[in-house]
C-alpha cells in the first residue's frame, strides 16, 4: 500500500531529473527516466502498480507537453502493456542483456505511439527526422542510464520497504 503512495512522488522526481538533464545537455543527455520507472515496477511489482506509475508518469508530462491532455498517459499504459507481453514471452529474470532489449523495445514503442498520435491530431511526421532526431538520443541515452537507474529504485524500493 505504501507503493501507491510513494509512486507519484518518485515519477515526480523522475520528472524533475529529465528536465534538468535536457536543461544541461540537451537532446543528446535527456534519457527517458519516467519510462524506466514505469518499466522498474513493471519488473519488480508487477502490473497494477506499473499501470498506476504509468498514468502518474503520463500526468506530470502531459502537464508539460504541446499534445492534447492524455497523450502521454496513453503512450505509457500502451508501454506498460507491450512490455507485459515482452516480460511473458522473451525475458529472462536476471538477465541484464534481456533487461536491456525491453527498454529498447519499450522506447521504440513509446515513440512510434507518440509519432502516431501527433500525425493523427496535428499534422504529417517526417519519420526520418523522427528517428533521427527523437528515436535515437532517447534509445542512446536510455540504455546508458537504465541498469545504474534500476539499481538505484530498487535501493529505494528496500529502503522504503515496499
Amino acid at each position: 500500500m505504501k507503493q501507491v503512495v510513494y509512486i507519484p512522488l518518485i515519477c515526480f522526481f523522475a520528472l524533475l531529473a529529465e528536465f534538468c538533464l535536457f536543461n544541461l545537455f540537451g537532446r543528446w543527455g535527456d534519457p527517458q527516466l519516467l519510462l524506466l520507472v514505469v518499466l522498474f515496477f513493471n519488473l519488480y511489482s508487477g502490473v497494477r502498480f506499473s499501470l498506476w506509475s504509468a498514468f502518474w508518469a503520463g500526468m506530470f508530462k502531459d502537464c508539460f507537453s504541446t499534445m492534447p491532455f492524455g497523450t502521454h498517459i496513453l503512450a505509457y499504459v500502451v508501454c506498460v502493456y507491450f512490455s507485459v507481453f515482452i516480460r511473458h514471452t522473451f525475458y529472462e529474470r536476471g538477465n541484464d542483456l534481456s533487461k536491456l532489449f525491453m527498454i529498447f523495445a519499450v522506447v521504440t514503442a513509446n515513440v512510434l505511439v507518440l509519432g502516431f498520435l501527433h500525425q493523427m491530431v496535428f499534422e504529417e511526421v517526417a519519420w526520418g527526422e523522427v528517428f533521427l532526431g527523437i528515436w535515437l538520443p532517447e534509445v542512446v541515452t536510455t540504455l546508458v542510464v537504465a541498469l545504474s537507474l534500476f539499481g538505484r529504485l530498487l535501493f529505494l524500493a528496500r529502503v522504503l520497504r515496499f
